[in-house]
């Protein structure tokens, strides 16, 4: 039997359990419960698991086993997630892993040159209304309509980098014949949810083309049906770009392929693109340049990567003016690795576990022991 725990639903005595954190961590239902009433729990989403509420259901419980799912256990906040379980790892999959495995629908990525508007090349913090200028919206609709999708039936989710961009872009393209929604943090959990359900509705007449998104999508949503994805913010992290890149890699028996499209400005951290979409994280500039010029050829499956000349060349140029041995970065690396295997990491651990080029320690320190 299963049983639902959230909200007003306390069916507590099935033999499966489905419960929120927001519900279950709360006193007067942790009492609901003796410590140990379940063998087996699954903690998803466990990157949260610093959090008061997830720490409180964590110590209350004591499960025969207690398991964490998580596709981003590197952590800005600084909580080791690894301290948390012990440092056992039950097992590990990247997106390369995961395409090997076609756990993920195949993807075709396009990296597309963002445009000049009025001799302006577009930057990070590039004047509002460059970003929302009319050229730069057929330019968008050119590109969209040109890659296309699967079937030709646009299920979109598009990320944009700020809430007043995300309001004028849907509104600019609901004019030109669309029917999209912008949603940012500041909209309730009800408009997201029918938004989510207008873009994968069957009815033509009511469904959603767009979902204009901002700082919410990153994770933690389903939307099966997502066959185009489109990035119109600069790319500042690798996690980000692969969680909003996994938005829409999720299987549905009506999507044979994801079609991904990321406008390319004159952005400084180019060079994460490439780290993301093949997961090198060596921060080795050779590597890069060699994978980037390599085409499709080291993607599993069908999936294929592709990018116009001039963003290629930006990719370029963000990859040689980087500098990849920043003692904050590599502070960063060395600490993840290190709560990972709960001691010092050697410098031959960073080429098992897959991690950071070990001689950008010896750049920054003379020698890995300076830098230790």
């Amino acid at each position: 039997t299963m049983g639902l725990y959230s909200g007003d639903q306390k069916e507590k005595d099935a033999d499966f359990v489905f419960a929120t954190i927001q519900t279950i961590s709360r006193d007067q239902d942790l009492n609901n419960f003796k410590s140990d009433d379940f063998d087996y729990i699954i903690i998803d989403e466990t990157h949260r698991a610093g959090a008061p509420t997830y720490q409180k259901f964590m110590d209350y419980f004591r499960p025969d086993f207690m398991l964490g799912m998580t596709a981003t256990p590197e952590r800005g906040d600084n909580f080791d997630i690894f301290a948390a379980f012990d440092h056992n790892i039950a097992y590990e999959i990247r997106l390369n892993g995961a395409m090997e495995n076609k756990l993920v629908c195949p993807f075709h990525y396009y990296g597309v040159t963002d445009i000049t508007v009025n001799g302006q090349t577009l930057e990070e913090d590039s004047d509002f209304n460059l970003l929302v200028d009319e050229e730069r919206v057929s330019r968008i609709i050119e590109k969209v309509e040109f890659y296309g999708t699967d079937d030709g039936v646009i299920r979109g989710l598009i990320f944009c980098s700020r809430v007043a961009e995300a309001a004028e872009l849907s509104a600019l393209f609901n004019l030109r014949g669309y029917r999209t929604k912008y949603l940012s943090g500041d909209h309730s959990e009800e408009d997201r949810q029918q938004a989510i359900e207008l873009l994968q509705s069957n009815d033509i007449d009511e469904k959603l083309d767009y979902i204009f998104a901002v700082d919410i999508f990153n994770e933690g949503i389903d939307i099966p049906r997502i066959n185009q994805v489109v990035m119109l913010r600069p790319t500042d992290s690798a996690i980000i770009f692969v969680q909003q890149l996994g938005r829409g890699l999720r299987l549905h028996e009506d999507k044979e392929y994801l079609t991904v499209i990321d406008f390319i400005g004159n952005y400084k951290n180019s060079y994460l693109v490439p780290i993301a979409l093949f997961g090198d994280t060596t921060y080795n500039k050779d590597n890069l340049r060699k994978l980037l010029s390599s085409g499709s050829t080291p993607i599993p499956g069908s999936s294929t990567i592709n990018f116009d000349e001039i963003s290629k060349q930006r990719v370029f140029d963000s990859i040689d003016a980087t500098n990849m041995s920043i003692l904050r970065d590599l502070r960063r690396d060395y600490i993840y690795l290190k709560s990972m295997l709960d001691r010092i990491p050697m410098m031959m651990d960073f080429l098992e576990y897959g991690s950071r080029d070990p001689y950008s320690f010896i750049d920054n320190k003379k020698s890995y022991y300076n830098f230790v």
